[in-house]
């Protein structure tokens, strides 16, 4: 700091009348003359210099400004619903601050999550691997199929065979009794056949009737009926046996008579063969159609387990309609539409599988107990007819016979068929019985009426017989019994090679597609298949987090913490990613100042520095520099320099003026002294310093820093040292002075 000029006048007024008086005495001009007396010694305002802290600062002025302000952008396009918040309003980072239209963002999103959980539960089911179910189906069909093949490679069926050749020797029968004509036994025979289908039709249609009423009738009804077919069955059994008797005592023979009997012989024998072979057929059914029964019954029990599980997803709401996904619940109209048919399915399908179970349980114990009873009457007459074709054949081997004899066997023939047919008749009375007994009257009506139809199909075949008989054979009979036996060596061929190659062919393609079908039941889904599943899932969370991230973009958030300045959309606005919503301004603030260029190697960011304002008289606040231009202005020189206040209370406002005090340097316990004791005015400081004699010496000293009071002395006196506190260059080397002391110690 440079001392006021007087003083430097004053300092060379007083050097030059001193370099006078020498120059006088040196030459000699002068008289001599006494010594001058002493000049009075000078009062001066003294004091020591101390030890203290200093600090050099600059000061400056600026405004208070916000550091930054925000425009809050949307990063969607849409039509603005709500704006939550006004202006001067303080906001936090994430407060929400407008919201767009959120109605196609979310249907977006329940879109997504409703295609996630598709392709969810689609993986779901690869990981889970083949269904128990498929693979029983599948397997059931192959071994079907392979028993099929089996059976096709093995030849015809033995009963096939026996019924073919069976069918083979009635129609050469036929052809051979057609060719020899008929004789009064053959006539006598069929007319008996006749008259016992004609029986049985009526009895047959009597036991229907009686089955028909059976609803009105009671037990006791039921009881009579049969007691009555057994006194038919004991009547029919004393004709039977008193025809034989009269039978027995005739004897005689022709030859006409014996081939005759012979060949009405091997056309019953044929068939009683066909007639054992359906009865054993029915009570041994074939291993295919046991296999292909069973086959049924897995197939039907695979599908209701499909049933039951479809029923146990809807119930649990995991699957179809009842199924709840996030943000959108099932509707229950469909979800009890969907109950319903699944609990229909479930019925439905345990209803097949008892149809089926009972089907297998039928076959394999041999039909109903109406076929079966109706199939043994069948045998049990063919066994008659052959019975009596035997005894005629034997009396005709013991001689000729008359045509009492012929009547005789005609009786026998038709007593035994009365027999056979009242045992019958005892038969369905006691199964109908049985069937009032046990609750099964409807199987026993349709068996009897099956009965009814047998024995008139039986009546009208032996009637066309009968008229065949009496009129005799004609050509077309003959051609018709030639086509017949033809016929018959054909179906007895098929039977012995139903197959041709084409046939096991096809079998064989049947087996390996069977075979396909499972190893595609057993393996359903390959690597790729569960690898393209895993794509389709992860495709589908990625399409989801983009409508979440595209919904959540419908809510505008403040990036910061801040305060609103501007607010420039209202409700129902069509914004875009480049419309301005609100201008956020951020809690910090800072003073800018322009520093000249001269003071810029003082500053540095991170010194300290207090601020006074109008608005706080008296309470200075804190503040620091944080940075400083690294660029001058051309025209000013000078360079900015930013400094952010500390407000924790957030008084401060943007637009506020304040003064700056800068601390640009400060030391603890230098050696101090007051600007007013320094004299620069040679270009070198120094301090007018006082010993004991009080007398001054003018000591050259090194300054450090300085601030308005002090300043720092490096070197040149110690601590302690008395020196005037002004005037210092007004003073001169050893010139007396009077020290005035303070009372009070010196103030910084």
């Amino acid at each position: 700091m440079n001392l006021p000029t007087h003083r430097a006048r004053t300092g060379i007024f007083v050097s030059g009348a001193v370099i006078s008086a020498a120059f006088l005495a040196a030459c000699g001009q002068a008289p001599a003359v006494a010594p001058p007396p002493a000049a009075p010694a000078v009062a001066v305002s003294a004091g020591t210099a101390h030890r203290g802290d200093i600090q050099q600062t600059l000061t400056f002025s600026g405004e208070i400004r916000a550091r930054q302000q925000i425009s809050v952008l949307p990063k969607a396009s849409g039509r603005v619903e709500q704006v939550l918040v006004d202006v001067g309003g303080q906001v936090k980072a994430g407060d929400t601050l407008v919201v767009l239209d959120q109605d196609t963002p979310q249907m977006q999103v329940l879109q997504a999550r409703a295609a996630l959980a598709q392709a969810q539960a689609h993986l779901t089911t690869l990981q889970a691997g083949p269904r128990d179910e498929d693979v029983a189906t599948a397997r059931a069909a192959l071994a079907q199929q392979q028993t099929r093949l089996h059976s096709m490679r093995n030849g015809g069926r033995v009963e096939d065979v026996k019924i073919g050749e069976s069918g083979l020797a009635a129609a050469q029968a036929r052809l051979q009794s057609l060719l020899n004509g008929p004789d009064d036994g053959v006539r006598q025979a069929a007319r008996s056949a006749v008259d016992a289908d004609g029986d049985a039709l009526a009895s047959a249609q009597a036991a229907f009737a009686a089955l028909g009423a059976q609803n009105a009738a009671s037990l006791q009804s039921a009881q009579s009926q049969a007691d009555t077919f057994q006194a038919q069955v004991e009547s029919a059994q004393a004709q039977t046996d008193s025809a034989e008797a009269a039978l027995a005592s005739l004897a005689g023979s022709s030859a006409a008579d014996l081939q005759a009997a012979r060949s009405a012989f091997d056309a019953a024998a044929a068939q009683l063969a066909t007639a054992q072979a359906a009865l054993k057929q029915n009570d041994s059914p074939p291993q295919a159609a046991i296999a292909q029964a069973e086959a049924a019954v897995e197939a039907a029990r695979g599908q209701r387990s499909a049933a039951q599980a479809q029923q146990t997803a809807l119930e649990q709401k995991a699957a179809g309609a009842c199924a709840d996904l996030p943000g959108a619940p099932h509707n229950s109209t469909a979800c009890g539409s969907a109950r319903s048919a699944a609990d229909a399915a479930v019925t439905a399908a345990d209803a097949a599988v008892e149809a089926a179970q009972g089907q297998l349980d039928l076959l394999k114990r041999g039909g109903s107990p109406a076929q079966r009873t109706q199939l043994q009457a069948a045998a049990d007459q063919a066994q008659a007819q052959v019975n009596a074709a035997r005894a005629r054949l034997d009396a005709l081997g013991n001689g000729g016979v008359a045509a009492a004899r012929a009547q005789a066997a005609a009786d026998v023939q038709r007593a035994r068929g009365q027999l056979v047919q009242a045992q019958a008749n005892l038969k369905v009375a006691q199964a109908n019985l049985n069937a009032i007994k046990s609750g099964s009257l409807d199987v026993q009506v349709k068996s009897a009426q099956a009965q009814v139809t047998a024995a008139s199909e039986r009546l009208k075949s032996d009637q066309a017989r009968l008229d065949t008989v009496e009129r005799g054979a004609t050509d077309e009979d003959v051609r018709q019994a030639e086509a017949a036996v033809d016929q018959a060596q054909q179906g007895l061929l098929k039977a012995r090679q139903p197959y041709t190659d084409d046939d096991l062919q096809q079998q064989e393609q049947a087996v390996a597609q069977a075979e396909a079908q499972l190893a595609k039941a057993e393996n359903p889904f390959t690597e790729q298949d569960l690898g393209s599943a895993q794509a389709a899932v992860d495709q589908a969370q990625a399409q989801l987090d983009i409508a979440q991230l595209g919904l959540s973009e419908t809510r505008v958030r403040a990036p910061v913490d801040g305060a609103i300045a501007e607010r420039t959309v209202a409700p129902g606005a069509l914004v875009s990613p480049q419309t301005a919503l609100l201008t956020l301004i951020p809690p910090s603030l800072e003073v800018v100042v322009n520093a000249p260029e001269s003071q810029l190697g003082q500053l540095a960011a991170g010194q300290p520095v207090q601020l006074e304002l109008a608005a706080f008289p008296g309470e200075p606040f804190g503040a620091e520099v944080t940075s400083i231009s690294p660029t001058l202005d051309s025209k000013s020189r000078t360079a900015a320099v930013h400094i952010s206040p500390r407000d924790d209370a957030h008084r401060l406002r943007a637009g506020m003026f304040a003064q700056l005090n800068i601390v640009t340097a400060e030391r603890h316990d230098a050696l101090l002294v007051p600007l007013a004791a320094l004299d620069t005015s040679n270009g070198q400081p120094r301090v007018a310093t006082i010993d004991s004699a009080n007398t001054v010496g003018l000591t050259g000293v090194q300054l450090g820093i300085q601030n308005d009071s002090f300043a720092e002395i490096t070197s040149g006196i110690d601590d302690g040292q008395l020196i005037a506190m002004t005037g210092a260059g007004n003073l001169h080397d050893g010139q007396a002075v009077a020290p005035q002391l303070p009372g009070v110690a010196l103030a910084r």
